[in-house]
């Protein structure tokens, strides 16, 4: 097992070996599995890129099964309810991440695949800065889903998801990471030579070269079954927290979602990473030595 590649596949399938032994998760990953096997049968040529964007359909038809395991593990009152909350925000996150998972599977690409930063690279990734008294901060990148490739090259492109149930309240730190990395990562040579800059006031700094390109994705469901069943992508609070983010997507799919042009299938994921992927072999090859 030598090539990139083979330890790619290596790890991703050993990632999705450990998602499937969350108990609380196999009644997603079951349901997934099953919806995979029937766009097969109808003859879907894309059927990982198409059950994308019915993941919040899985996640929300699961919803019981996961009450009855909790049920059953003898927990209750405040503990059931955090139990509850728990679940639904990793369970979400983790079907996204398996999603993903079978439809690498299709491709060539050598991506890893993980719930954090990689750990090669967890130091270098957290931004660093200093407030108006002049002391230190730091903030770790709100990493739900993370790809990237182990060729131990300093510029190689690393792909940050950040997956929420819900924009109103879960996305606030994903939303703050994100504009700190657009201070660090901006190109304009003119805002860095006013002295009220906010890159200059605060000395926005992270160790890292790797390219980073950080996507949001929601099941959009708050209120469904209340008074939102369209959804909350429309919402002020959700523009608050998400217009800092150039790659968006929900993973509903019927006729009721109201969905803002910016906000895309999670179905079209697969072209952002194909995208980030061959941008950076294109760089690669320029600066290959001639044979």
């Amino acid at each position: 097992m030598n090539s990139e590649f083979e330890r790619a596949r290596a790890q991703i399938l050993a990632r999705e070996l450990d998602l499937k032994k969350r108990e609380r998760l196999s009644p997603c990953i079951k349901e997934y599995d099953s919806l995979l096997g029937k766009l097969k049968i109808e003859g879907h040529p894309k059927g990982e890129i198409e059950a994308l964007s019915q993941i919040t359909s899985i996640f929300r038809g699961t919803y019981t099964d996961v009450l009855g395991q909790i049920e059953r593990s003898g927990k209750s009152g405040i503990g059931a309810i955090n139990a509850i909350k728990r679940s639904a925000g990793t369970n979400f996150q983790g079907l996204c991440e398996y999603a993903i998972i079978q439809w690498l599977k299709t491709t060539n690409m050598p991506f890893n695949i993980g719930p954090n930063a990689p750990k090669s690279m967890k130091n270098e990734l957290t931004i660093y800065g200093e407030d108006a008294d002049g002391g230190s901060f730091s903030v770790e990148p709100d990493i739900d889903i993370s790809l990237w490739l182990e060729d131990e090259n300093p510029i190689s492109p690393v792909i940050f998801i950040s997956a929420k149930t819900s924009l109103v309240d879960r996305a606030g730190q994903a939303a703050r990471w994100k504009m700190y990395l657009d201070l660090h990562q901006t190109s304009c040579m003119h805002i860095k030579s006013v002295t009220d800059c906010p890159i200059n006031r605060t000395n926005i700094r992270i160790r890292t070269q790797h390219p980073i390109t950080h996507s949001i994705v929601t099941a959009n469901i708050y209120k469904i079954d209340s008074t939102q069943p369209f959804g909350e992508l429309e919402s002020g609070q959700c523009r608050n927290n998400t217009y800092m983010f150039k790659h968006k997507y929900t993973t509903r799919n019927d006729s009721i979602e109201r969905r803002p042009q910016s906000w895309k299938s999670f179905s079209e994921f697969p072209e952002l990473v194909k995208q980030v992927y061959f941008e950076y072999k294109k760089i690669q090859n320029i600066h290959l030595p001639p044979h």
